[in-house]
Formats: C-alpha cells, structure tokens, sequence
C-alpha cells in the first residue's frame, strides 16, 4: 500500500517511494468541506490546536494564538521548536530561513510495523542537497517522559504542536512571498508539479485560469484543487510534496 495513505499501490525504487502509482487512484467524486460551527474563541483555539491543517484543511494563522514552544526527545534525539527556531538533532533552521516545508500522515507499509508516522519537513533549497530538518514521529518514538509534559501529549500532539509553530512563522511569509513573484508576472513551481502564473494554474496536462478555479483542499494525501464549475477536482498534487500545503492559502490569496 502506499504509505502516504492515498489507497492506491506506490511504486519503489529501491531507495525511495516514488511518484508513481497504481492504479491511479480515483478522483473522489465530491469534496466537501463539513460545515464550519459558530464556536466561542477559546474553543475555536482547542480546536486547531489539536488537528492543524492536514485534519481542519485551515491554518490558524487566522487565531493568533501563543503557541507553546516545543522541547522533547523524538527517538532519543532533541526537538525544539519556538518562535525563532526548529532544530531536530544536530540540524536547525530560523523560521525566517526556510524556503519550503511538508507535512503529512502515513500508514506504515506492510513488513515496516504497524500505526502511523506523522512526518514534518522544513528546509531550503535546493530539495535534495540544501539543509532540512525532518523529523518523523511514531508509536514508541517519543522519551517517556514527553507523554506526562503538560502541552506536550503523543505523537500526533508533537506533529500538531510543529505544524502550528511553522503556520505561524513560516507559512505566512512564504504565501506572501509566492503570491508576489506571480503578480510580478512570473511563473512559478510549486510543490514540483504545479505551475501558478499570473494567468492561473497549469499541471498535469491541465490548464485553469483563476476565473475556473474554486480553491483547493487536502484530501487524503493530496492537494485537490477545484473547478468554479462543478464541484469534482480536476488537478491534484502530493501532500508530501514540498509546499504543497501552501496552496490552498496561495489560490485563495491570488484570487482575491
């Protein structure tokens, strides 16, 4: 199965998971977003704290809300995360620094364990060779003594606590920053498959002007982008891929 969890077989290349699927998973027919409840503003907080963005499809850059910094052992190595900085092992980066980021949750394959990782990546480019800090948290690959630190939680809890630190010091600059080089009038890659141009969007052998593009949403590993004009997505791009995650933000900005 594929362990970035989209159904379909991935295939391998002896090193790496590769982009290649089969079969091709399906289109899902509908993606709807579940109706956005009317919720005071401490539990409008609880809420995105707990899920962040691959599970609310929001960033809660919105909120404004402290986020605690992060200090834990992620198996046996440091972890910390605050304000200015994440740094996992013996590799850091200032927020300000990074250039691309990912995350997303994966079942493990067959014969590698059972449960779920739960990857975060912040790095610079060039994506292969330049500086990353990769972390992936699993079942037992916490210090015990994380589980009793107050905000700290399980796994899931340290990938959620990650991912609310970088949207709210990373993503909003990096938005800001891809959404001014195309209203400068260039076209960019984004998430390596997706090209935005002061036109639209094109990949995959599909074109989109902005006037045909509803928004996107992450779905099942994906990034599914919509069409203003029917309610089925017409043009996906990896979640894992580097700032896939940035392009539901990056649409809704360049559309307004």
């Amino acid at each position: 199965p594929d362990p970035y969890g989209t159904g379909s077989l991935r295939w391998w290349d002896g090193q790496s998971w590769t982009d290649r699927l089969n079969p091709e998973p399906a289109r899902p027919p509908r993606l709807r977003m579940p109706p956005r409840e009317e919720r005071p503003p401490h539990e409008e907080q609880s809420r995105a704290a707990t899920y962040a963005a691959p599970h609310a499809q929001q960033a809660s850059w919105g909120y404004r809300a402290a986020v605690l910094a992060l200090d834990v052992l992620v198996h046996g190595l440091h972890l910390h995360a605050d304000d200015q900085v994440v740094a996992y092992g013996n590799v850091s980066l200032a927020w300000p620094h990074v250039e691309w980021v990912a995350y997303w949750a994966a079942e493990l394959p067959a014969g590698y364990g059972h449960g779920t990782q739960w990857i975060f990546q912040a790095g610079r480019y060039p994506f292969r060779s330049g500086p990353r800090v990769e972390v992936v948290v699993e079942p037992g690959s916490l210090a015990p003594t994380a589980q009793t630190v107050p905000g700290h939680g399980g796994p899931e809890q340290v990938w959620g606590r990650l991912i609310q630190l970088c949207q709210e010091y990373a993503e909003p600059r990096l938005v800001a920053e891809l959404a001014g080089r195309v209203r400068a009038g260039e076209s960019i890659d984004v998430a390596q498959g997706l090209t935005v141009h002061p036109g639209g969007v094109r990949g995959h052998r599909v074109s989109l002007s902005w006037s045909a593009i509803s928004g996107a949403t992450v779905d099942s590993g994906r990034v599914w982008i919509q069409q203003s004009t029917s309610s089925s997505p017409i043009l996906y791009v990896p979640q894992q891929n580097p700032n896939a995650v940035l392009i539901p933000a990056l649409l809704a900005q360049l559309k307004q």
